[in-house]
């Protein structure tokens, strides 16, 4: 891959491979915390539930990755769960759920609705009626960024090791934008700080607007005090090869926003041809059956590569594995 993008012996790019982790991409890290502490309290007798027998269903709202780590997770404990999927969510994805027992709830758009994903309005009115908030949004389960910190801790234990140069820049897709936001955080916890740049497509790109403005009102860290005037959700209905990260809203996107900032990066927003051309590339040149929106971060790469000396250091995260 390093070879096809042009870079030097003394550069080149390092993939984090999550396509063989558990169910499949890197969700399960977020989830597997907020389950650790669901367990534990339920351990030691401080849960509202007297029995398992007695416990309220989890719930998140996905269109693939993280229902499937969720459900995943949740029929390993014997836990009920509610997933809030698209409409249109595919049926390869459907029918893993399907085989883990979850209980699938379909979410169409419709006009009484405000605007922003109709999933996410579901799965707050089951929170409501007493369900338990099992996604990968920080701003529904903290317990989620906690998890999410491992692949950053993970990367930066290897690029430690490594000789030469330090990495320069992370390349991380961005959708709900925990993904960014952990990520980073756990690989500044190295001492290092590659410039992070979150990717979106050109088809639902609410964070780089958000960091634009709020560079222009004040500066992007700490920005949540203008969420209403950062972050709103996506006029249009996304659409996008990568549509893994679609999110009509970054529910993370302070987290994300102080990642870049912090690092003197800044998010890319790739074109749907460079969506289709990282996803070919990643087949051409690597082994990893990475996904479309697996390897989006790569498009974010492609966008920018004429910004990037040939002999930088950069990581890419091939985050999901392609669904058969």
């Amino acid at each position: 891959l390093s070879d096809a993008l042009g870079f030097n012996n003394l550069g080149g790019v390092w993939i984090k491979d999550e396509t063989n982790s558990v169910a499949g991409s890197q969700k399960a890290r977020h989830l597997f915390t907020e389950l650790l502490h669901l367990v534990t309290v339920e351990l030691v007798g401080r849960a509202p539930w007297k029995s398992p027998t007695q416990r309220p269903a989890l719930a998140i709202a996905s269109c693939g990755n993280a229902a499937i780590a969720a459900s995943t997770l949740a029929r390993a404990v014997d836990w009920p769960i509610q997933v809030f999927v698209p409409q249109n969510a595919d049926e390869a994805t459907i029918k893993i759920l399907n085989s883990l027992d979850a209980n699938v709830v379909r979410c169409p758009r419709v006009a009484t609705d405000p605007a922003g994903d109709p999933c996410v309005f579901r799965f707050r009115e089951a929170i409501e009626q007493g369900c338990i908030p099992f996604g990968v949004q920080g701003p529904e389960n903290a317990w989620c960024l906690d998890g999410g910190r491992t692949i950053g801790f993970e990367m930066a234990v290897v690029a430690e090791e490594l000789s030469g140069s330090l990495m320069s820049r992370m390349f991380v897709q961005a959708g709900g934008g925990a993904f960014v936001a952990c990520a980073a955080s756990g690989f500044f916890a190295g001492a290092t700080k590659p410039r992070v740049h979150a990717v979106q497509t050109q088809g639902c790109a609410p964070l780089a607007r958000a960091f634009e403005i709020a560079n222009t009102t004040g500066g992007a860290r700490n920005a949540g005090s203008r969420w209403s005037q950062c972050m709103w959700p996506w006029e249009t209905t996304p659409v996008s090869f990568a549509d893994g990260i679609l999110d009509d809203e970054t529910y993370d996107w302070i987290g994300a926003c102080n990642a870049m900032a912090d690092s003197g990066g800044y998010p890319v927003v790739a074109s749907e041809e460079q969506i289709h051309e990282s996803y070919a590339l990643a087949h051409r040149v690597t082994n990893i059956d990475v996904s479309p929106t697996g390897s989006s971060g790569l498009a974010g790469l492609l966008a920018i590569r004429h910004e990037i000396a040939d002999d930088e250091r950069v990581i890419v995260i091939f985050s999901g594995v392609r669904r058969q």
